[in-house]
């Protein structure tokens, strides 16, 4: 029993990100592929079993997070434990405000749930340049982050306000902004009804069947979900695009680290092979793009909510006749 408890302790101390290695491009594909976690981790923590595994030395560690800002498959996930609607200081900042290891492990997600309702959000940070945990890459990191926060808020008509500050010191009482009870209820049960909705979107974890999906690409699909969007409108995603030279092999179902692709030999109302794609599924990792033989695979943004919505789309379909032909013209 005592060695299950302290396991547990452990656990839930640890600051190395969870990794899933069915969303690793280098597992599925290898380092020679994608190498962006160990190049860019400055305590030399991750390293690869049989060339392919990420492997985080749970002492070398310091949690500051670069690893998960770089990961394009969003194979490493932050383990985060925050309120939301307050502000967040650095594990080098001393004061009585909830605190997160390093800056640099908080997603554009994390940054919205913490603003919640409010749409404010202070976050103070110590010397990121003459830190021991991460470096002055975390600055570059949070301020990517910030953007892509600031953008998705803009979805929903709202302007999210960060302030990064650099700071010894930062108590809750530090934030002028704060949010009383009394001026919370004053917005009425609609505000309140809204705020819990920002507060705990992030706790649902999804269906179960796809469980397996980076938590980041399904909170991001409800925040849109939440703005009500119109079916021609773009949305903040991106989808692979398949041109005409596309040769239906079966390189970017087997890569895709995400499932989102597949083929059906036995389409209804057609003829041939039909490459398909769960708009959902996407993360935008691009393995698809530099795997593709033909190169017949781009990334667009041009992406309207009446597609994201959708459970599947034609990615790509010929029609044999047209190959046929084709081929005789040669």
């Amino acid at each position: 029993m005592w060695d299950n408890l302290f396991k547990f302790v452990l656990k839930a101390a640890s600051i190395e990100p969870n990794y899933s290695k069915n969303n690793c491009i280098a597992y599925n594909q290898s380092t020679s592929a994608c190498s962006a976690c160990k190049d860019i981790c400055p305590h030399e923590a991750i390293s690869f079993k049989q060339a392919k595994e990420v492997l985080i030395d749970d002492v070398d560690c310091t949690g500051c997070g670069l690893c998960v800002q770089v990961c394009p498959s969003q194979a490493l996930e932050a383990r985060l434990n925050y309120q939301s609607g307050a502000d967040i200081r650095c594990s080098q900042v001393k004061g009585n405000t909830q605190s997160v290891q390093c800056l640099g492990r908080l997603s554009h997600i994390d940054l919205i749930r913490l603003a919640a309702s409010k749409d404010k959000l202070v976050l103070a940070r110590a010397d990121c340049n003459n830190c021991k945990i991460g470096n002055g890459e975390v600055l570059d990191k949070l301020a990517i982050s910030q953007a892509k926060a600031q953008e998705l808020a803009k979805f929903r008509n709202k302007h999210l306000e960060i302030k990064i500050i650099e700071t010894e010191q930062y108590n809750n009482t530090d934030n002028p902004n704060a949010i009383s009870r009394r001026d919370l209820l004053k917005g009425g049960w609609r505000s309140i009804k809204q705020g819990a909705s920002d507060a705990l979107l992030p706790f649902d974890p999804g269906d179960d069947e796809d469980s397996f999906l980076p938590r980041n690409s399904i909170y991001q699909k409800q925040i849109i979900a939440l703005a009500k969007p119109k079916n021609e409108q773009i949305v903040p995603w991106q989808l692979p695009q398949i041109a005409d030279n596309c040769i239906l092999c079966p390189v970017c179902t087997n890569i895709c680290p995400t499932k989102a692709f597949s083929r059906d030999f036995e389409p209804i109302d057609k003829e041939g092979t039909v490459l398909e794609i769960k708009p959902d599924h996407c993360n935008g990792c691009d393995a698809c793009v530099s795997a593709c033989p033909v190169a017949a695979i781009t990334m667009t943004k041009e992406v309207t909510w009446a597609t994201l919505s959708q459970d599947k789309i034609i990615a790509f379909y010929k029609d044999p006749k047209q190959v046929n032909d084709e081929n005789v013209a040669r």
